[in-house]
């Protein structure tokens, strides 16, 4: 193999290691509240599709999101974990898919309910001065289930109805 073959390697499996780095400093940043690292970890013109959640474009409005949804307290506990990452990069760009489980403790009209989540990052990033930052982040969630329940009973938990009912509680 001559130098210059791999020097690219190098620099291939490098840029793997800084995307998965990048994904697991998203869902640190989402667990321990910090909003503005996790909008900082986003390309200026990066787009978010959360789930069921409207389609956020441009920092601004992910910013939004973190701050208002995530970051309103409904959700007391989070612990996410990303794994199984499967990582293509090409130049400067790249495609991650990542499999999130996560528990939670969200603050709902019945109270405090814990629950699980499963779903799947799919997402494109991109090299911006030298530095990797998500481009366009996509989540599906296959389950969010009281831990109660299980994902037989309750496969998929509202949230943006939970939400809606949580703000309407907390501002009566």
């Amino acid at each position: 193999m001559r130098l210059e073959e791999l020097a690219a390697k190098v620099r291939t499996l490098e840029d793997i290691e800084g995307i998965r780095k990048l994904q697991f400093r998203y869902t640190y940043f989402l667990d321990t509240s910090q909003w503005d690292d996790v909008v900082n970890l986003f390309a200026e013109n990066a787009k978010a599709q959360i789930s069921d959640l409207p389609l956020c474009e441009g920092k601004e409005e992910i910013a939004k999101v973190f701050k208002q949804l995530f970051g309103s307290g409904m959700a007391t506990m989070t612990r996410h974990m990303v794994i199984q990452p499967v990582v293509e990069v090409e130049g400067d760009r790249a495609k991650g898919t990542f499999y999130l489980f996560a528990c939670a403790t969200f603050k709902l009209p019945q109270g405090p309910t814990a629950a699980w989540s499963q779903g799947k990052y799919e997402n494109e990033y991109v090299r911006e001065k030298g530095e990797w930052k998500i481009s366009s982040l996509k989540i599906k969630m296959t389950f969010r289930t009281p831990y109660a329940d299980g994902w037989v009973k309750t496969p998929m938990m509202d949230m943006g109805a939970e939400w809606r009912r949580w703000q309407e509680q907390k501002d009566t």
